[in-house]
Parts: structure tokens; sequence; C-alpha cells
């Protein structure tokens, strides 16, 4: 349960980075707007990877 729910709040957070990155590039706004768009994704990738290795290091009972 817990893994499912790591899992989820990364696909989350990744999820925001690209709504707030994909609307600052259609809004037409400064390249820095986007760049902290992306942040969140650079995070929540990072937050994905850990979660994954991290049910694949677990020992199975």
């Amino acid at each position: 349960m817990n893994d499912a729910f790591s899992f989820s709040i990364s696909i989350g957070i990744i999820a925001f980075g690209i709504w707030i990155a994909a609307g600052t590039i259609s809004a037409g706004s400064p390249l820095a707007w986007t760049l902290i768009g992306l942040l969140p994704v650079i995070v929540g990738t990072i937050s994905l990877y850990l979660a994954v290795r991290e049910v694949r290091i677990a020992p199975r009972n």
C-alpha cells in the first residue's frame, strides 16, 4: 500500500510540473517560468526512481 502511495505521489509531482511547463509555454511566458515548471518534473522523476529502486531492493516475505 505504501508503494502505491509513493508511485502516485511521484506521478502527481511529475504531472504538476508538466502542467506548469505546458501552461507557461502556451502562454508565451519567459523561459525562466518554464524552467521553474521543469523543477517539479525533475524532483518527481528522482522520487519515482527512488520508489522503484526501493521496491526492487526490498526483500519479499
